[in-house]
Order: C-alpha cells, then structure tokens, then sequence
C-alpha cells in the first residue's frame, strides 16, 4: 500500500502515463466531457470532492510546465483563480476565453472530474519534464 500522495489507483495509472507535453484536465461538475475522453469521475456529492482539493493532489505528484485557464475565471471566480495561481506556483500561465478553452481541450490524455459547482473551475495542465 502507497504511504500517501494520491491513493486513487485509477489517478495514480493515469498520471504515470502522462509524459512530457501531456495534458490533463480538472474540470468542474459541468464541463461538458468530449466524447470518447479517459474520464476519471471523481464526483460523491455537490462539493465532494472540491476542484482545489484535487488539484492541489496532482500539483504535489507532476511536474507542471504551464496552465490554462479561461479568462472568465479571474472574474467569476476571484478566490478560486488567485488560489489556482498559489497552488501551481512559477509556472506559464494562459488565459482564453472559455470556449476556446473547451475546443483546445478535446484532445487532452486524461480528465478529472470534481464535485465542484465555482464557476469557471476548470484547468488544463501541461506536463513538464523532470530532467
């Protein structure tokens, strides 16, 4: 048994398999999920498990090169953006509207689906690479 980090064995596969350049999604309850997407749906009850919860377990387990956010999060969204930007830390951060943000999103390796009901509460990672 793991001692900590990420428990999930169905995360922990996906996030082994995520290379250099890869793209995950963590995305609110509801984002609309392209078709034919690996979606881990990690949804309980409204607010179980949280977008920043989730987020704050994979940030700790991949190397983060940059970000996406739509850039109706600022406004929506301010506390959730502002600790979207802690969470990462120095990393590139992008800004699109929100349905850029979904059209560039389809082709993503993996999504995470959280319980989350903030508006806007959704993130593209771009894996780095540790060498």
């Amino acid at each position: 048994m793991k001692r900590g980090g990420i428990l999930n064995p169905s995360i922990c596969s996906l996030l082994a398999e995520l290379g250099h350049g890869d793209e995950l999604l963590i995305v609110d309850a509801a984002y609309p999920i392209p078709p034919d997407s690996h979606v881990i749906d990690l949804t309980v009850t409204p607010g179980i498990p949280r977008f920043l919860d989730v987020l704050r377990a994979v940030a700790e387990e991949l190397v983060i090169e940059g970000v996406t956010l739509a850039q109706e999060t600022s406004e929506e969204s301010p506390k959730l953006y502002q600790e979207v930007l802690r969470i990462v830390g120095d990393v590139d951060v992008d800004e699109v509207p929100h349905h850029e943000f979904k059209e560039q999103s389809e082709d993503v390796k993996g999504i995470l689906r959280t319980a989350e009901f903030t508006p806007y509460a959704n993130i593209r990672i771009t894996c780095g690479s540790a060498f």
